[in-house]
């Protein structure tokens, strides 16, 4: 059960609408700085698990949250790598994180 927990993939959708109930009121930084908030949260959970796969679910769009996740896990988190998540299952909006 564990090795079949192990290589489960974790999805995270970063959409402000899936993690906010509205956006009311929030500048596009705040809910940058939110979305963010939720990867540093994730990442901080899983960080010390080998091998497991977390795949955010950013969207296509301009590109300003993929690129701001890139960065936050290039700058921050050196025991993982990134990659396009699969694009069958996710089209072009989401990064696969592996924690090494």
């Amino acid at each position: 059960v564990k090795h079949a927990e192990k290589t489960a993939i974790v999805e995270v959708d970063l959409h402000a609408s899936a993690l906010l109930d509205t956006t009311a009121g929030l500048t596009n930084s705040e809910i940058l700085d939110y979305q963010l908030g939720k990867v540093r949260e994730t990442l901080d959970q899983y960080r010390h698990t080998k091998g497991r796969k977390i795949v955010f679910i950013h969207g296509k769009g301009e590109g300003v949250l993929r690129n701001a996740l890139l960065k936050e896990i290039r700058d921050k988190y050196k025991n993982c790598s990134c990659q396009d998540a699969s694009f069958r299952e996710y089209g072009f909006g989401a990064t696969m994180v592996t924690v090494h």
